[in-house]
């Protein structure tokens, strides 16, 4: 259904098909990001046109979805969703409050993301001082395995974990010439990325950006792995400023790793 993830309608076992294909078709409009039609959202879900049709008109009732001339999009009762989803979660807040006041991390941009199957979202995101910042919106999902978040999680998860997430990738995004090729090599990374206490991304994902991300440890009451990181241009980075930053985002983990009220 989405970048560097095999999962599909098929392969879940869910005692409500209505709600799990309806949920499944809106994940399908938010990875288009724009508006989509029947025909081509019965190919993507697999599923009939009838009963793509059927779903179109249950969601636009509640808000979820909106026809645009003749097509289907997201409507604001997913924004509303999301920002309830945001105003109860501590991490967001304490993230907002904590992030301004770091010396290094708080000239930069700097973001709060979570580990969704093989993918981050990100949920939150501090501007920095940078006149130049690289695209990276709330509500943006990215693969994992490309960024310096997502290989944060990912090399904090117990091993079982971390092997059936990668199963569920079935190739390996290759976005930039510095993406990994193969599994091995990203294992390599978490190798590292484990022993050290922090992933790099090294222009993965975007040609002339870099990041560092933590993770952030023993949140209670959170399922989804969560990572900090800051986002800069390549050509900035210096191994001080890289040490400064790791210090801080260190310090901005330690503080979102308290007790949360989800």
């Amino acid at each position: 259904m989405t970048v560097g993830e095999t999962r599909s309608l098929r392969s879940v076992d869910s005692r409500s098909p209505a709600v799990t294909r309806a949920v499944f078709l809106l994940e399908e409009l938010a990875r288009q990001g724009r508006p989509v039609g029947i025909a081509e959202l019965a190919r993507s879900l697999d599923l009939a046109k009838s009963t793509v049709a059927n779903l179109c008109t249950a969601l636009e009732g509640t808000g979820m979805i909106r026809r645009v001339d003749g097509r289907w999009a997201l409507g604001h009762k997913v924004v509303e969703l999301g920002q309830g989803y945001l105003a109860g979660t501590d991490a967001v807040e304490e993230f907002r409050r904590t992030v301004g006041t770091l010396p290094v991390a708080s000239r930069e941009l700097v973001v709060l993301a979570v580990l969704d199957g093989t993918e981050v979202v990100y949920l939150a995101r501090h501007e920095g001082l940078q006149s130049v910042r690289p695209a990276c919106e709330v509500g943006m999902r990215m693969p994992a395995v490309v960024t310096a978040l997502g290989k944060a999680v990912l090399a904090s998860l117990p091993p079982g974990d971390l092997d059936d997430r990668l199963a569920r990738v079935g190739e390996l995004p290759v976005l930039t010439a510095q993406s990994h090729r193969t599994f091995d090599a990203l294992r390599g990374d978490l190798d590292v990325t484990r022993e050290r206490g922090f992933a790099v991304d090294n222009g993965e994902y975007t040609e002339g950006v870099t990041c560092v991300g933590v993770t952030v440890p023993g949140r209670v009451g959170v399922e989804a792995p969560t990572a900090v990181g800051a986002i800069l241009l390549a050509a900035r980075m210096t191994p001080e400023l890289r040490a400064g930053l790791v210090a801080d985002l260190t310090e901005l983990a330690g503080v979102l790793s308290r007790p949360t009220r989800f």
